[in-house]
């Protein structure tokens, strides 16, 4: 016969030798998120272009500090876009992003958003933006998560102002053009 005693030491050991696979499933599930974000943004670049930006040799998808975790750096350089590597860059200042090819944000809210809206136009640099973020209606592309995938839409308006040229196939599955 079990005591009272030891009824209450068994579920707090179960819990114990469970607590690990409970870690591991979390940590898992944010990978999986990552690298389903990062995918996106490469698919969203792939079928995206700037023609009136001067081809580099280097495809820079950058993130402020702030967003850098919501990305998977092992996603992105592991691919070639318009055979250029790709790398994932952080941003320490709205400045910076003049060197981008790809601006991610997603909790980041600009101190400055008429000024970082004006380099994105100036230099032609793709904006994906998180939906709920401030600055979504400055971005070119705007996604949100739903049961786990991800849905986007196209601000055609903003990426005609950047010089930012979107595949018929992109706008196929957006779920929204907005003018």
């Amino acid at each position: 016969m079990i005591s009272a005693r030891q009824s209450c030491f068994f579920p707090r050991l179960l819990l114990l030798l469970l607590y690990p696979c409970f870690i591991q499933q979390a940590h898992a599930s944010v990978d999986e998120a990552r690298t389903s974000k990062s995918e996106l943004l490469y698919n969203l670049a792939l079928l995206s272009q700037t023609p009136y930006r001067p081809r580099q040799e280097i495809y820079t998808v950058c993130a402020f500090e702030e967003d850098i975790g919501h990305l998977k750096a092992t996603s992105l350089e592991s691919q070639k876009l318009q055979q250029s590597p790709i790398f994932l860059v952080t941003l320490k200042t709205q400045a910076d992003v003049k060197r981008c090819n790809l601006l991610y944000i997603q909790d980041v809210v600009s101190q400055k958003p008429l000024e970082l809206q004006q380099i994105i136009q100036k230099e032609s640099v793709l904006t994906v933006v998180h939906q709920g973020n401030k600055f979504a209606e400055f971005g070119h592309v705007e996604i949100s998560e739903l049961d786990k995938r991800y849905q986007f839409m196209l601000r055609l308006g903003a990426a005609k102002q950047a010089g930012i040229v979107f595949d018929s196939r992109l706008m196929k599955l957006a779920t929204n053009l907005i003018q």
